[in-house]
């Protein structure tokens, strides 16, 4: 393990023990199910090759950041990236800003809900790069996050099975497309844990300005 992931590690489960970031406490399973993981962007040769078309020094936003994955991973693996990480939940917001602090990594944490962020100037349509952990379904989560992408940007959807991504993805299909996006790739990949699945889309046009709509009325009825 990388020297700086093996001090996430640390900082990560001696922080687990008040504010509960993870079930995951074995130091292995951190690695094999959150740093790689965060990492298969970096591995799977179809988003390997999208992120690398964007240049070296790009803007990416981690929504629903969490415990930090897959943005800290990122972050360590892409020193030149610039990363901002996107979390809702005010103590989990206070870890990933200790956590940044104490890698020394000049990461930004942004304390605020996705549907609100994403009307703020200084955040829409200000990434190259935005992705997403096991935030929501696709429908739902393309809403939240493509109004972050600029233009000519990319958006990557970290998931689970290939099949029920599929049917996601179906779904997602005709929102994608009102939000300025297009369906980009799926790629799969099988670990020791199970199937990994990205979903690339790539942002072709500005979003329109009433998306995303408040979360009940996203629940309630997918574009």
């Amino acid at each position: 393990m990388n020297e700086k992931l093996a001090c996430y590690a640390q900082i990560l489960l001696r922080e687990n023990a008040t504010h509960n970031l993870t079930a995951i406490t074995d130091p292995e399973e951190i690695r094999r199910k959150h740093f790689d993981d965060s990492l298969a962007l970096l591995r799977l040769a179809g988003a390997r090759t999208a992120t690398e078309a964007l240049g070296e020094q790009i803007a990416v936003l981690d929504v629903g950041a969490g415990a930090g994955f897959p943005g800290l991973p990122l972050a360590i693996a892409r020193p030149g990236w610039r990363v901002a990480l996107l979390e809702s939940t005010e103590k989990k917001a206070r870890f990933l800003e200790t956590a940044a602090r104490e890698l020394a990594l000049p990461v930004r944490v942004v304390c605020a809900r996705a549907e609100t962020a994403a009307h703020n100037p200084a955040l829409r349509e200000q990434f190259d790069l935005v992705v997403a952990r096991a935030v929501a379904a696709l429908p739902l989560l393309c809403e939240l996050c493509l109004p972050f992408v600029k233009p000519g940007g990319l958006f990557c959807a970290y998931k689970g099975t290939s099949e029920k991504t599929w049917a996601e993805l179906a779904q997602a299909q005709r929102g994608i497309a009102r939000l300025g996006g297009e369906d980009a790739g799926f790629l799969c990949e099988t670990t020791e844990y199970g199937e990994r699945t990205l979903v690339l889309c790539k942002k072709i046009s500005r979003t329109p300005t009433n998306y995303p709509r408040n979360y009940g009325t996203m629940r309630k009825k997918s574009l």
